[in-house]
């Protein structure tokens, strides 16, 4: 077996969409925290990445400081593992129950 070879791998390009490393980081504003995700495959003639924008906000009324409101936009490839080679763009609405930042 040769270490890289491809040989019964099921997804031997996955590389290609997901690229080697991202770039993610969080700040906070006030009572909110924005974060990102930026991941690239740094291919100049095929190039695939990914962007992720979150922000946790206070609910109005909940005075715990632990339970935020949370929304996500995606967009890119390799929002999941099981479609890592799809473009998506997706928006998601939530709770988080810890913030850790």
């Amino acid at each position: 077996m040769v270490i890289g070879a491809s040989e019964g791998d099921d997804n031997p390009d996955i590389s290609d969409y997901l690229g080697y490393g991202e770039i993610s980081g969080a700040f906070k504003v006030n009572c909110n925290t924005l974060s990102f995700m930026l991941r690239n495959n740094l291919d100049f003639h095929d190039n695939k990445g990914a962007l992720k924008l979150g922000w946790a906000f206070k609910i109005p009324g909940i005075e715990s400081d632990n339970l935020k409101g949370y929304v996500q936009y995606f967009t890119g490839y390799g929002e999941s593992l099981i479609d890592y080679n799809a473009a998506v763009n997706r928006i998601g609405i939530g709770i988080m129950l810890a913030d850790w930042f």
